[in-house]
Protein backbone atom coordinates (compact mmCIF):
# COMPACT_ATOMS: atom_id res chain seq x y z
CA UNK A 1 0.00 0.00 0.00
CA UNK A 2 1.49 3.43 -1.32
CA UNK A 3 1.09 6.18 1.35
CA UNK A 4 1.94 10.27 1.06
CA UNK A 5 4.31 12.00 3.05
CA UNK A 6 1.56 14.02 4.57
CA UNK A 7 -0.56 10.49 5.62
CA UNK A 8 3.35 9.22 7.07
CA UNK A 9 3.59 12.49 9.08
CA UNK A 10 -0.20 12.43 10.30
CA UNK A 11 0.40 9.04 11.48
CA UNK A 12 3.83 9.44 13.27
CA UNK A 13 2.18 12.55 15.13
CA UNK A 14 -0.78 10.38 16.33
CA UNK A 15 1.17 7.45 17.30
CA UNK A 16 3.29 9.85 19.34
CA UNK A 17 1.31 12.07 20.74
CA UNK A 18 2.46 15.37 18.50
CA UNK A 19 0.99 18.31 17.77
CA UNK A 20 0.49 18.81 13.83
CA UNK A 21 1.21 22.47 12.26
CA UNK A 22 -0.49 23.21 8.84
CA UNK A 23 1.10 25.33 5.78
CA UNK A 24 -1.58 28.11 4.07
CA UNK A 25 -1.96 25.38 1.74
CA UNK A 26 -3.33 22.85 4.24
CA UNK A 27 -0.67 20.43 3.52
CA UNK A 28 1.33 19.40 6.63
CA UNK A 29 4.59 20.60 7.08
CA UNK A 30 6.13 19.13 10.03
CA UNK A 31 5.40 17.18 13.13
CA UNK A 32 5.86 19.14 16.45
CA UNK A 33 7.40 17.05 19.48
CA UNK A 34 4.42 16.83 22.54
CA UNK A 35 4.17 20.19 24.65
CA UNK A 36 5.36 20.15 28.05
CA UNK A 37 3.28 22.53 30.51
CA UNK A 38 4.33 25.88 30.82
CA UNK A 39 6.01 25.43 34.36
CA UNK A 40 8.76 23.06 32.74
CA UNK A 41 10.13 25.18 30.35
CA UNK A 42 11.70 27.61 32.94
CA UNK A 43 13.16 24.89 34.80
CA UNK A 44 12.13 23.75 38.76
CA UNK A 45 9.45 26.00 39.90
CA UNK A 46 10.16 27.27 43.35
CA UNK A 47 7.24 28.21 46.06
CA UNK A 48 7.39 30.33 48.85
CA UNK A 49 5.57 29.90 51.81
CA UNK A 50 3.34 33.33 52.61
CA UNK A 51 1.42 32.18 55.13
CA UNK A 52 1.79 34.16 58.73
CA UNK A 53 1.72 30.77 60.83
CA UNK A 54 3.81 27.56 59.71
CA UNK A 55 1.57 25.54 57.23
CA UNK A 56 0.99 21.67 57.85
CA UNK A 57 2.01 19.72 54.43
CA UNK A 58 -0.48 17.06 53.66
CA UNK A 59 -0.79 13.29 52.56
CA UNK A 60 -3.72 13.65 50.44
CA UNK A 61 -5.13 17.43 48.89
CA UNK A 62 -7.21 18.01 51.94
CA UNK A 63 -7.04 19.25 55.52
CA UNK A 64 -8.18 15.90 56.66
CA UNK A 65 -5.15 14.02 55.64
CA UNK A 66 -2.46 13.37 57.83
CA UNK A 67 0.27 16.06 58.19
CA UNK A 68 3.53 14.77 56.73
CA UNK A 69 6.00 17.88 57.72
CA UNK A 70 5.53 21.58 58.37
CA UNK A 71 7.28 24.69 56.64
CA UNK A 72 7.64 28.05 58.63
CA UNK A 73 6.80 31.06 56.97
CA UNK A 74 9.34 31.97 53.87
CA UNK A 75 10.26 28.55 53.46
CA UNK A 76 11.16 27.88 49.66
CA UNK A 77 10.34 23.98 48.34
CA UNK A 78 9.90 22.67 44.91
CA UNK A 79 6.90 22.64 43.41
CA UNK A 80 6.02 19.86 40.86
CA UNK A 81 2.93 19.85 40.09
CA UNK A 82 -0.82 20.60 40.97
CA UNK A 83 -4.57 19.02 41.52
CA UNK A 84 -7.59 20.54 42.41
CA UNK A 85 -8.45 18.94 46.25
CA UNK A 86 -10.39 20.96 48.95
CA UNK A 87 -10.94 24.65 48.98
CA UNK A 88 -8.96 26.30 51.06
CA UNK A 89 -9.72 30.24 51.18
CA UNK A 90 -11.43 29.83 48.02
CA UNK A 91 -8.74 28.25 46.14
CA UNK A 92 -9.04 24.33 45.37
CA UNK A 93 -5.65 23.83 44.00
CA UNK A 94 -2.82 21.77 46.12
CA UNK A 95 0.94 21.91 44.93
CA UNK A 96 3.52 18.74 45.79
CA UNK A 97 6.25 20.25 47.42
CA UNK A 98 9.17 18.05 46.40
CA UNK A 99 11.55 18.54 49.51
CA UNK A 100 8.70 18.28 51.74
CA UNK A 101 6.90 15.23 50.14
CA UNK A 102 3.42 16.21 50.86
CA UNK A 103 0.74 18.14 49.91
CA UNK A 104 0.47 21.97 50.36
CA UNK A 105 -2.93 24.63 49.27
CA UNK A 106 -1.95 26.70 46.78
CA UNK A 107 -3.75 29.61 49.15
CA UNK A 108 -0.17 29.73 50.81
CA UNK A 109 2.28 29.33 48.48
CA UNK A 110 3.72 31.74 46.06
CA UNK A 111 5.28 30.72 42.48
CA UNK A 112 5.83 34.25 41.34
CA UNK A 113 3.23 33.92 38.89
CA UNK A 114 4.86 31.14 37.13
CA UNK A 115 2.32 28.52 35.50
CA UNK A 116 2.36 24.64 37.92
CA UNK A 117 1.52 21.94 35.78
CA UNK A 118 -1.22 19.35 36.29
CA UNK A 119 -0.51 15.99 37.56
CA UNK A 120 -2.47 13.07 38.11
CA UNK A 121 -5.25 13.25 40.53
CA UNK A 122 -4.78 10.66 43.47
CA UNK A 123 -7.75 11.71 45.33
CA UNK A 124 -10.94 12.38 43.74
CA UNK A 125 -13.32 11.64 45.98
CA UNK A 126 -12.29 15.42 47.71
CA UNK A 127 -12.56 17.17 44.63
CA UNK A 128 -15.33 20.13 45.34
CA UNK A 129 -18.59 19.13 43.45
CA UNK A 130 -19.97 22.52 41.67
Amino acid sequence: MRTTTGLRTLAVALLTGATLSTTATGTFATAAPPTYAEGHRGGPIRGTVVSRTPIDVRAAPTTHSAVVDRLSPGSRDRVTCKVRGQSVNGNPNWYWLTGARGWVSAAFVDTGRRSVPACADPCRQWKNVG
